[in-house]
C-alpha cells in the first residue's frame, strides 16, 4: 500500500501556469489533494529576464561536468554581445530593445523573432576586420556556441517559460539549414593545421636557454627544464596520436599503462579507458606515443606525487605547483608555445583531434572506425565533421567500380 500511496503521490504533482497577454508565462504554488492527506507543491515562477533565466539553467546545470557548464555560458555570454552589438542595427525585435542583454524581459521574444539563432550564427561568421574583435569565429565554434544556446532555450521550453508565440522549433530550423548548406560549402569537416609534423618534434629539438648554459645536468634548475622538455613531448605526442580531447589526455595515470606498456619495442597498441564528453566511456589509443612517455616517466624516477591515490601521468614542474596533475592551461601553452616557436599560425590542443581524425578519413578508415576512435557517441557527429574531408577518395571510387565490365 506504501509504494501504490507513493506513485499516486508522484503522479498528483501538477505544474500550474497562467498565460499572461504579452505571453509571458508564470507558476504558481498549489495544495492538491492526494491519497495521502494534503500536498503541497511548490513551483518556480518563470524568469522576467534573459539573465535570470541564463542563472536559472547554470544552476541546472552543476549536474554536468564544470568544462561544459563553463561552456554554456560562454555560449549565453557571446548570444548576449551579439544582442548588445546588434542593438538598435538589427532588424529583429528583440535587437530593438537596447541595454544590457542580460536586462532585456525574455517575454520579449516574439514570432517576428525567429531567425534570431541564424542572425546570430552569421554575426560570429563576419569578419569585421577589426584586428580586437575575435571574429569570424571557426565553423567549429559556431557549431559550439550555437548548441550551447539551443540547450538553454530548451530548458526554457520543457518548462514552457519561453513565449508560446516564440517558435523554438522554427528558429533551430532555420540555422541547422543554413549551417548544412555553409558546411557543404566548405567542403565540411573542421580545416585540420598545417605544421603538425614539425610539431611533434618541436620539443625533442629544443635546445636549453642560455641561462642554463653553465649549469650542471643534475642542478635542480636544469632538471626541472629537462623535465618539462620531454613532458611535453610525450603530451603533444599523445594529444595528436590519442586524438582525445584534452582534459581526458589530462585525466590519465601513470597506473593506466602497465611497466610492460613502456618498453621497447612498442609493438602493440595499448589502450586506456577515459572517460569522455558526456560521461561517455572510451578507449584512448597509444602506439609511437608510448615511446616519448616511457622517457619522460623513467626521468622522473621516484619522484612521484600522488593526487586521491593516483599518480597523473603528466604533471606540473613548476616550483610553485611541482608534482600536481597538469593544468588545462598549462597544456594549452604547451602546444600553443610550440606552434609559435615554429612560426606557425596558432595550433590548440583540439586541432590535433581534428588531425587526426583527417588523417584517419584520409587513410580510408571506414567512419564506425574513426566513430570509436574519437569516442563520438553517434557515427552522424562523425559523418558530419569528418564524411567530405577528402573529395578526391569519392572520386577514386568512381574510378575504381565500374559500372560494367566493358565501355559503351
Amino acid at each position: 500500500m506504501d509504494e501504490i500511496n507513493k506513485q499516486m503521490t508522484t503522479h498528483a504533482r501538477i505544474r500550474l501556469k497562467h498565460l499572461y497577454p504579452n505571453g509571458e508565462a508564470r507558476e504558481t504554488s498549489r495544495v492538491i489533494p492526494d491519497l495521502g492527506g494534503e500536498m503541497e507543491t511548490t513551483l518556480q515562477s518563470a524568469p522576467r529576464s534573459l539573465g535570470e533565466a541564463r542563472d536559472r539553467y547554470l544552476e541546472r546545470a552543476t549536474l554536468r561536468s564544470p568544462h561544459t557548464v563553463a561552456a554554456y555560458r560562454q555560449s549565453i555570454s557571446c548570444f548576449f554581445h551579439f544582442l548588445e552589438a546588434t542593438a538598435g542595427r538589427g532588424t529583429l525585435p528583440i535587437q530593438q530593445l537596447g541595454g544590457s542583454a542580460a536586462d532585456s524581459p525574455l517575454s520579449a521574444l516574439s514570432a517576428a523573432d525567429a531567425p534570431v539563432l541564424l542572425a546570430f550564427a552569421e554575426w560570429m561568421l563576419r569578419n569585421p576586420n577589426n584586428p580586437d574583435d575575435p571574429r569570424p569565429y571557426a565553423p567549429g565554434t559556431v557549431r559550439l556556441r550555437l548548441a550551447g544556446i539551443g540547450s538553454w532555450l530548451q530548458y526554457l521550453d520543457d518548462y514552457d517559460w519561453l513565449p508560446t508565440r516564440f517558435p523554438l522549433a522554427k528558429a533551430q530550423r532555420m540555422v541547422r539549414d543554413e549551417l548544412r548548406a555553409h558546411q557543404k560549402g566548405a567542403g565540411g569537416a573542421p580545416e585540420p593545421p598545417r605544421g603538425v609534423d614539425e610539431l611533434l618534434t618541436y620539443y625533442a629539438q629544443l635546445k636549453p636557454p642560455r641561462r642554463l648554459a653553465d649549469l650542471d645536468k643534475d642542478h635542480p634548475r636544469y632538471r626541472r627544464w629537462e623535465l618539462t622538455r620531454l613532458r611535453n613531448q610525450a603530451l603533444v605526442w599523445t594529444l595528436a596520436e590519442s586524438g582525445g580531447r584534452v582534459s581526458e589526455v589530462l585525466s590519465l595515470n601513470q597506473s593506466d599503462l602497465a611497466a610492460r606498456d613502456l618498453q621497447a619495442p612498442y609493438s602493440s597498441v595499448v589502450r586506456v579507458r577515459v572517460t569522455g564528453k558526456g560521461q561517455h566511456d572510451y578507449d584512448l589509443r597509444l602506439h609511437r606515443a608510448l615511446a616519448p612517455i616511457a622517457v619522460y616517466v623513467k626521468k622522473r624516477g621516484a619522484d612521484l606525487r600522488a593526487e586521491k591515490g593516483q599518480v597523473p601521468l603528466f604533471v606540473s614542474h613548476d616550483p610553485r605547483a611541482e608534482g600536481k596533475r597538469l593544468s588545462r592551461t598549462a597544456a594549452w601553452r604547451v602546444v600553443t608555445g610550440a606552434a609559435k616557436g615554429l612560426g606557425l599560425r596558432p595550433i590548440h590542443p583540439h586541432d590535433l583531434r581534428h588531425w587526426r581524425a583527417t588523417q584517419l578519413v584520409n587513410a580510408g578508415q571506414p567512419l564506425d572506425v574513426v566513430q570509436d576512435y574519437l569516442g563520438h557517441r553517434s557515427v552522424e557527429t562523425t559523418r558530419a565533421y569528418y564524411a567530405r574531408t577528402n573529395p578526391l577518395r569519392v572520386d577514386e571510387a568512381a574510378l575504381s567500380t565500374p559500372v560494367a565490365d566493358e565501355s559503351p
